[in-house]
């Protein structure tokens, strides 16, 4: 059993351990790139294709903040659109600032109470959000994978990713079926605080919109791929259409592991590795990264400005 200094400490240690792994790969990658060249590419951009990459970043998270209201309303009760805007623009800003997303959920939760939602049906959609996005983004990560190694006879240069990826979206699409044809199995095994995920998981799977909403949830991945490649086209990277679908998202699948701040570092690492398949170097693809690191971190601290009429946000800070 976990004592209270313990979880003290590992409140503490997590994030500081990922704050380290994040240092750590950057400083590692950044002695091995050429910022005279670097900073030459990133003065190539142009304003225009800067705004562009920010405005598809910011209708990323206006489909994400519809999809929640979609998944809130089969849940209980729906939220409204202009609330979970405001709420998801909020937990961006706290994902960007603090190495840990436990705050920026919690502000989804705790401000959905405000717009009529019980503290159950709040947490239970934030959940349900977080395991659809991850789900999603497996299964883009894995057309991405077929595609490299189909069209352009390559495999990604981690051994066993598309495997491990097929495996992870096969594992839960026939844990998916199971749980329908015999749900009542699932709950007698589970402990009872997970009786409502449970109920929560068959009402999505069952529902008539599910399709709708998975779909909306690859689109949500697809617009990363298509700002990234805005930016491609912006640095003059010998990079196209076809050739960003397959190199982009097992990035962006390999930054959603958990032992850094904001995928800083592992999407450098992963993009580092993808695009020299395609030929290109590795100054160039740490700038593409970077670029599209801190236009994603712009758009998380733009949420900064909801958060200071937030009411709870000493509460959250506090986390």
């Amino acid at each position: 059993m976990t004592t209270p200094s313990s979880r003290a400490l590992l409140r503490i240690g997590i994030p500081v351990l990922k704050v380290a792994v994040a240092l750590g790969l950057v400083i590692w990658i950044a002695r091995r790139v050429d910022f005279a060249e670097g900073w030459a590419a990133v003065r190539t951009l142009s304003a225009t294709t800067i705004w562009v990459s920010v405005l598809l970043l910011l209708f990323q998270a206006l489909l994400s903040a519809w999809r929640w209201c979609l998944l809130s309303e089969m849940i209980g009760q729906r939220l409204k659109m202009t609330g979970a805007m405001k709420l998801f623009m909020q937990s961006l800003f706290y994902n960007q600032a603090l190495p840990s997303p436990i705050p920026g959920d919690a502000a989804r939760i705790f401000g959905s109470v405000k717009y009529g939602l019980t503290v159950g049906e709040a947490t239970l959609g934030v959940v349900m959000d977080r395991i659809l996005t991850l789900f999603g983004l497996a299964v883009v990560a894995l057309i991405g994978l077929i595609i490299m190694r189909a069209f352009y006879g390559h495999d990604f240069p981690i051994p066993y990713l598309a495997e491990l990826t097929a495996l992870g979206v096969t594992g839960t699409i026939a844990s998916a079926l199971v749980f329908i044809w015999r749900r009542h199995f699932f709950i007698r095994f589970l402990p009872a605080k997970l009786h409502a995920l449970s109920a929560a998981l068959q009402a999505f799977i069952t529902h008539r919109r599910m399709v709708g909403i998975f779909l909306l949830t690859l689109v949500i991945h697809g617009l990363s791929v298509v700002s990234l490649e805005i930016l491609v086209l912006g640095l003059g990277l010998p990079l196209d259409w076809g050739q960003a679908t397959a190199a982009f998202p097992p990035v962006l699948l390999i930054a959603m592991v958990p032992i850094s701040v904001g995928g800083w570092g592992l999407r450098e690492g992963g993009m580092i590795i993808s695009l020299a398949v395609f030929g290109i170097g590795m100054t160039d693809a740490a700038t593409l990264s970077v670029v599209f690191g801190l236009l994603q971190l712009v758009v998380g601290l733009a949420g900064g400005v909801f958060v200071l009429s937030r009411p709870h946000s000493g509460k959250i800070k506090a986390l």
